[in-house]
Formats: structure tokens, sequence, C-alpha cells
């Protein structure tokens, strides 16, 4: 029972969790659609240096988004580097779990909370090492950026490994 009590304990100290973050209980699909700005996330190796970052999803079937991401390397007039997925709901009762595949290369791609009119949303891994806050404008209203970064960090990500995502189009 000791051994019991002491690995609850170390549980507790490290943010152990029974399967990952909570998820957004008001996901739709459907809304989710159309173009995002990717506002900051957690780098990368491969997007350590981009601007100007931007998705597009589509629905295409019940249950499945495609998406198209770009970027710009170094700069907003950097080249452009592109690659598309689809992105599909593993449990329909749970559709804010969506796994994205990019070719051969497949991930969980988790949906932790939406905007009441899908204007922000906050998609996360359920390993807590990825995370973007994506907004449906260049830019986002501090406050709400804050509570991004709240929520995700009583979900037990690392937000200090945030880095904003510059936006050519929101210093126009």
């Amino acid at each position: 029972m000791r051994k019991v009590l002491v690995a609850i304990g170390i549980c507790s100290l490290f943010a152990c969790t029974d399967g990952g973050p909570a998820v957004a209980t008001n996901f739709e699909l459907q809304r989710f659609q159309g173009h995002w700005y990717e506002i900051a996330r957690v780098p990368r190796d491969y997007d350590v240096d981009c601007h100007d970052t931007v998705a597009d999803y589509r629905l295409t079937n019940a249950g499945q988004l495609e998406m198209h991401h770009s970027c710009m390397s170094g700069s907003g007039a950097g080249n452009e580097q592109r690659f598309q997925g689809m992105a599909s709901v593993d449990d329909a009762a749970v559709p804010a779990k969506l796994t994205l595949q990019i070719g051969s290369y497949a991930a969980s791609y988790w949906v932790l909370e939406v905007g009441d009119d899908y204007e922000y949303a906050v998609i996360g891994h359920p390993s807590r090492t990825m995370l973007w806050v994506l907004s449906r404008t260049p830019e986002l209203d501090p406050a709400r950026y804050d509570h991004a970064l709240s929520l995700a960090a009583g979900r037990g990500f690392d937000t200090t490994q945030m880095k904003k995502t510059p936006q050519s189009s929101a210093a126009n």
C-alpha cells in the first residue's frame, strides 16, 4: 500500500495523466473549417524559423478535414514551405481528438479549446510537447492569448516554450 501511495504522490508531482489533457467539448468540424493564422507554437526543428504560418481546413466528409499548411522561411519574404494532410476524428463521441496524417507520418492533433465563434483555437498533443494557438485573424487580442496560455498551462503544457509566430499581414 505504501508503494501505491508513493507512486500516486510522484505522479502528482510530475503531472502524470490518465490519457492526456482535456479537450474541447463544444468542438464541431464544420465550424473549424476555413483559414487560420498561427499566433504561437512550441517550435519544432522543421518550423523554427517559420513566419506567416497559416492553415486552411476543408471538410471532405463526415469526420475528416483536409489541411493545407504554409509558412515562409526566415521572414515574410522568405521561401514558402507547403504541406498538406488529412485530419480525422478517431471517435465520433470525442470529435476534438483528431489524428493528423501527413504522408506516412500520423500524430494526435487535439483541439483543447475553441472560442464561442471559432475566432481562436488552442491545439495540443497528448504528450504535451506540441502546442499551437490559432486565430481567424493575424493578431489575437492579448487577453485572449493570455487566456489560451493559461488554459494550456492548467492542462500541463510548458507554455514557457511558446514562440509567437510573426505575421506580416498583422503589421499592415
